[in-house]
């Protein structure tokens, strides 16, 4: 009975941080089998099945008076009671040898634990990258590629729920407090020095501001969003906004360098060139 002097305290099994997989199954199989030698030794308490609430160990054995134990079987208190009504006590002299005996039966032999491979890992392993230090928390969102980093600002493209309950809109832009690569999760606050409101999964993030801090060092030049129109010496051009879609931003490259006269080029979110267009040529790179 590996289990049985955890399952005798709110602190076994590490506090309750390490309650075993099946822990209920051993539990009623030692309970059965230590209440059938104890009614046999003539012992007046019996053991029973307890589900603790709150915080600490939840699964405990507990004993009672046999009086207090009337109407149920031998079966039924392998199941959890709630007997708040009734003393809890320590095993008598006839319980103690029902349990020493019971150690030496090899009780933990008669429960089949079966572990399975979760449906959800093929998708994980093929979503799985090596993380460095730095690198961005990578999410597609609306068919566009989101580098997330701490620092950062999003954009909400559905509603997500805070701590307290509330929802945050759409349409609502937070900053990015911290990130976790795996499992993907992201902390959200109104303002950096601000608590977080709300930890979500990326896929609901619209990047709209990489740190001014990554974009000084960086030199991707990948299709990165947000996207800007600039001419050939850097100035941003007036009126096209920010742009979140790549084939979005191609169009409007192409129609402002027409409009304009003159050659433009996409910045990406890193603030470097990505492409441009000349006002009579299709874009490259």
């Amino acid at each position: 009975m590996r289990y049985w002097d955890d399952m005798r305290t709110k602190y076994g099994f590490s506090d309750g941080g390490a309650v075993p997989d099946g822990a209920e199954v051993y539990r009623a199989v030692y309970i059965r089998a230590v209440n059938q030698l104890a009614e046999q030794l003539g012992s007046g308490v019996r053991a029973t099945a307890y589900d603790r609430a709150g915080v600490h160990n939840w699964c405990l054995i507990l004993f009672y008076d046999v009086n207090d134990l009337s109407g149920h079987t031998l079966d039924e208190l392998a199941e959890p009671l709630d007997i708040s009504a009734a003393e809890v006590l320590e095993p008598d002299e006839a319980m103690d040898e029902a349990v020493r005996q019971a150690y030496l039966l090899d009780l933990d032999s008669f429960v089949q634990v079966s572990v399975d491979l979760s449906d959800n890992f093929a998708d994980f392993v093929t979503a799985l990258y090596p993380v460095n230090e730095g690198d961005p928390l990578v999410a597609e969102v609306n068919g566009q590629p989101q580098h997330i980093y701490p620092g950062g600002r999003v954009r909400l493209a559905r509603e997500v729920n805070t701590f307290d309950g509330t929802l945050l809109p759409v349409g609502g832009e937070y900053t990015v407090t911290w990130i976790d690569y795996h499992p993907p999760l992201v902390g959200l606050a109104a303002q950096s020095a601000d608590p977080v409101v709300a930890i979500t999964a990326p896929d609901v993030l619209v990047v709209v501001e990489i740190p001014s801090e990554i974009r000084a060092d960086s030199e991707n030049c990948e299709p990165i969003p947000p996207f800007h129109l600039r001419d050939m010496d850097d100035e941003t051009l007036d009126g096209c906004g920010v742009l979140y879609d790549w084939n979005a931003v191609q169009t409007a490259m192409k129609r402002a360098a027409r409009e304009q006269g003159q050659s433009v080029q996409i910045v990406n979110g890193y603030s470097n060139s990505v492409t441009s267009c000349d006002p009579d040529e299709d874009s490259h790179a």
